[in-house]
């Protein structure tokens, strides 16, 4: 799920920058993307942040 997650951010960010140069940061379109992306991001990060690691210091 990771690869898809990062898949889909890599695409949503070409999108927002490609929509950002034709109609401009703030056209609705951009805006749209550029929250669809921070919703993607953010789930990536809690993915990451609860996915076990090994080398986790214990006090």
């Amino acid at each position: 799920m990771n690869g898809t997650i990062v898949a889909r951010i890599e695409t949503v960010r070409w999108k927002m920058i490609q929509s950002g140069v034709r109609f401009g940061l703030t056209s609705p379109a951009t805006i749209q993307l550029s929250k669809e992306l921070d919703a993607l991001i953010n789930i990536h990060q809690r993915n990451d942040r609860n996915k076990p690691t090994k080398n986790k210091i214990v006090q």
